[in-house]
């Protein structure tokens, strides 16, 4: 009977671990597949595997719960004698006991990494919030070798993406909430997020007060982002929405030649004129391939390849 019920303790801590990975893999393969937004599928990714966690403290004892936590979180001494994993999967765990933690986290991905993404591009985009994850991973790892203080949480991708935008197009206004909700400069943002970041650093570091939060991980993610973003802008062509003076009565599609002079006509509002280039991507196929057109940035797009066409 107890090996029983040892059993069916693994198997329960297995299913639930086996959970967890299904709710931060699915969001992004979903999103990837059916090319959508990668950085809403990770701000998804990041909910839903919280909520897992949710799960695993209220279902799981305590020495259950330390065993999951362990395969997971980065620990400095375990990533040194080969835990490498846990550089990444840090990153998608955070502390089931304080719900701000993640969407802390959250607000930053959804609100400033989706105009990143919008930027950069879906690939370009995930490749520079890895780049911040492992920046504040192994910035961590580094500071505390040999230390068997865990760090967990996506604050250091959550950095990069804000060091990446700073250092791309630091111009560029988006809704975020600092005292009011409302569009701040990206430099705004980002430098706010890293001068205050500073000041509590220094309080712990300089004032030697506690503290639970991995600072350290914040700055490693942010300047890694922020050094690495030119290597993926370059070769990049930024392009901004679609004036109705730019749009000529030449287009590349067949049997749509009706809706391009509705378009003309009618599209002085932005409204008005990307719902005219909405029903042309509906109705037209894509010239090179014959396949499925969308609409992006006012441009519309092949949807098996984007550099089949982009019109107007």
């Amino acid at each position: 009977m107890p090996s029983s019920r040892r059993l069916l303790r693994l198997n329960m801590e297995e299913v639930l671990f086996a959970l967890w990975i299904a709710a931060i893999i699915g969001p992004l393969a979903w999103s990837w597949y059916h090319k959508a937004s990668i950085a809403m599928a990770m701000t998804l990714s990041l909910l839903f595997g919280y909520i897992v966690q949710l799960f695993w403290g209220w279902i799981l004892d305590s020495s259950q719960l330390t065993e999951l936590y362990l395969r997971v979180v980065m620990i400095p001494a375990l990533v040194e004698s080969g835990h490498f994993h846990t550089l990444i999967t840090s990153g998608f765990v955070h502390s089931w006991r304080d719900p701000l933690h993640v969407l802390g986290n959250i607000v930053i991905i959804a609100l400033v990494g989706i105009p990143l993404e919008d930027r950069l591009g879906r690939g370009k985009w995930l490749v520079s919030y890895f780049i911040g994850l492992l920046g504040g991973s192994i910035a961590w790892t580094l500071v505390n070798g040999g230390s068997y203080t865990p760090a967990l949480g996506a604050s250091g991708a959550a950095f990069g993406i804000l060091g990446a935008y700073l250092c791309g197009w630091p111009q560029d206004e988006v809704y975020f909430p600092i005292i009011l909700i409302r569009k701040w400069p990206v430099q705004f943002i980002a430098l706010f997020y890293f001068g205050f970041e500073i000041y509590k650093a220094w309080s712990v570091y300089g004032l030697s007060q506690p503290s639970h939060v991995a600072h350290i991980a914040h700055f490693g993610g942010f300047i890694l982002a922020y050094a690495t973003l030119p290597i993926l802008k370059k070769n990049l062509e930024w392009e901004g929405e679609i004036e109705l003076e730019e749009i000529t009565a030449e287009n590349p599609f067949e049997g749509v030649d009706d809706l391009v002079k509705r378009l003309l006509a009618e599209g002085d509002e932005k409204e008005t004129r990307q719902a005219w280039l909405e029903e042309i991507a509906e109705r037209a196929k894509c010239p090179v391939c014959d396949g499925n057109l969308y609409l992006k940035k006012m441009r519309i797009r092949c949807e098996s390849e984007s550099s089949h066409v982009a019109w107007p």
